[in-house]
């Protein structure tokens, strides 16, 4: 009889988290998406709701009235006795408006006339109702692009990257009027729930001067110290800026087509965690002659040793250069006979070893043009895994 009692015991609990996994189970998101644990953990806790065809409808833009909904769910408050917020497009039948007067109540969205329930939540929105429902602060010296420190929603987006919740939609960009997903809101609303999901380093821009950026890093948990690397990029901001000038300066003395000289500049954080960062800038220059020049330039930086890395110090095979050669030169001598670039083979890494930047799945050699063929071949980036050369 006991023999039959641990059986069933183990049945029941089998059944039971079989039932659990495929009540939980999104068609659309799997589990290699990039929000499928973030998804998941809220949908366990009873915080996310699927739609009625199965899915959890990820790429769908999340209404204010599903935000207000979410966030009430994950902050586990009571939907009894709250007083009406008066809104005109939320009456008493609306099948959020207890969720809805719980949020506003709490102030996470303010008091108007209209609610606007079915409305696209705006990235800036965002930032302010998952601010003050979490309660979270910290700040940081960022600069956004396409945001000042003036505008109404950088108190409430700061907290957001000092967190760990969001490096922004770009490197240098915030995006405020950016439309929010629904996988992308369950990641927000997963990492200010859960420390865990937080990014533990996170890159934020900080302006050299009008239309160049650089980044700054910040480690969340507070292990590393991030000043060497920072006050280099600080160094790197000016240099670009110094570059602009002397490009603008030359076209001054061309009457011809100085006009057209320009000298562009960005860059994105393709890595960036405790054991390493990567940046890689695009710049773009034309100061005279047939056409401009576009090109990469890259640093990779070791988190644990504090410094920043060539090919040779992220390698750890002693015969990875042969291998690596070998790799680029069959996809290169492949995209020539498809007739897309005209390559002519590589031998040596030696002038090439800080032309890469890293990625959380592999590394990426580039050359930029005339490294290995005419200029209207343009940049050329390889794409390797990390066994390789470790």
């Amino acid at each position: 009889m006991k023999r039959f009692s641990v059986i069933a015991a183990f049945l029941c609990v089998f059944l039971s988290n079989a039932f659990t996994t495929e009540a939980a189970a999104y068609s659309d998101v799997p589990a290699s998406h990039w929000s499928a644990k973030e998804v998941y953990y809220l949908s366990e806790l009873g915080v996310l709701k699927g739609g009625s065809n199965g899915k959890f409808n990820k790429d769908a833009p999340v209404t204010r009235a599903q935000a207000a909904a979410i966030l009430v769910r994950a902050k586990k408050l009571p939907l009894t006795d709250v007083p009406n917020p008066g809104f005109k497009d939320v009456p008493v039948s609306h099948p959020f408006y207890r969720e809805i007067a719980v949020a506003v109540n709490a102030g996470w969205f303010s008091k108007a006339a209209n609610f606007n329930p079915n409305g696209q939540l705006k990235r800036v929105e965002m930032a302010k109702i998952t601010t003050e429902a979490f309660s979270l602060s910290g700040s940081v010296p960022v600069e956004w692009e396409d945001m000042t420190r003036a505008y109404w929603g950088t108190p409430y987006v700061t907290p957001l990257v000092a967190n760990g919740i969001t490096s922004g939609y770009t490197a240098a960009k915030y995006n405020p009027s950016g439309v929010v997903t629904r996988a992308q809101f369950a990641v927000f609303t997963a990492r200010a729930l859960n420390e865990k999901f937080r990014m533990n380093v996170v890159s934020y821009p900080k302006k050299a001067a009008q239309g160049i950026f650089y980044p700054q890093f910040k480690d969340t948990i507070g292990d590393h110290d991030f000043t060497l690397m920072n006050d280099y990029y600080v160094s790197v901001g000016k240099e670009l800026v110094d570059i602009r000038k002397e490009i603008m300066d030359s076209a001054q003395e061309d009457e011809w087509s100085g006009e057209y000289y320009k000298y562009n500049v960005s860059y994105k954080v393709p890595r960036a965690d405790v054991n390493y960062i990567s940046v890689v800038f695009e710049g773009y220059t034309y100061a005279g002659g047939a056409h401009g020049y576009e090109y990469l330039f890259s640093y990779n930086y070791d988190v644990k040793n504090d410094y920043f890395m060539s090919l040779n110090d992220l390698a750890r095979k002693s015969n990875y250069e042969w291998v690596v050669i070998d790799r680029i030169n069959e996809q290169g001598y492949g995209l020539t006979k498809r007739g897309l670039i005209s390559w002519e083979g590589l031998e040596s890494l030696d002038e090439h070893q800080n032309q890469f930047y890293m990625t959380n799945t592999g590394f990426v050699m580039y050359f930029n043009p005339y490294e290995y063929d005419p200029y209207a071949d343009s940049i050329r980036e390889f794409t390797l895994p990390y066994s390789l050369i470790r």
